[in-house]
């Protein structure tokens, strides 16, 4: 059986803060968001995915590291209820929506989002979405590198004032 601290990660790590009101949002901006979002991969069956990977990825590990003699067959199974879970929230009970439309309904005019998906549908649009994940990517793993880099440096630098200063 599974312990508490396995039961509270996973109850952890499937919260979702979903107390935001879509009420507000005219039914047309909420039709808006919901295209933009699938001209962007992030429908709710794409992210729902998305959410289905990590969780499964982190339950197996956490499985693997608590109970390493444990039944394969539990890894199908927390595959399997994790994917239904997320078609239920996901899917089912639109909680993605539900999410996503006040953040959208916050930063964007219906105008705007009107003009983000006409340019989506360019092939300058299309190319945008197409790579900016895979620069913002990249930008993260140059920014690591850069860190790593930085790294020695800023621990020279406070080691030498923490000795000035007597700091030990």
């Amino acid at each position: 059986m599974f312990s508490k601290k396995i039961i509270a990660a996973t109850l952890l790590a499937l919260s979702f803060n979903v107390s935001a009101t879509t009420s507000d949002i005219p039914a047309s901006k909420k039709l808006l968001i919901d295209k933009l979002l699938a001209q962007t991969g992030q429908s709710a069956v794409a992210v729902g995915k998305q959410y289905s990977d990590l969780f499964t990825q982190q339950m197996t590990t956490i499985l693997k590291q608590s109970k390493p003699d444990i039944n394969p067959k539990a890894f199908d199974i927390v595959e399997e209820e994790i994917s239904n879970i997320m078609d239920e929230e996901f899917v089912i009970n639109d909680s993605f929506k539900t999410m996503m439309y006040p953040i959208y309904n916050k930063h964007f005019t219906e105008d705007e989002l009107r003009k983000m998906i006409e340019i989506n549908n360019t092939e300058f649009g299309k190319k945008l979405i197409r790579v900016m994940p895979l620069i913002n990517q990249e930008g993260m793993l140059v920014g690591q590198e850069f860190g790593k880099k930085l790294g020695p440096k800023i621990q020279q630098r406070i080691t030498k004032r923490f000795k000035e200063e007597g700091i030990k």
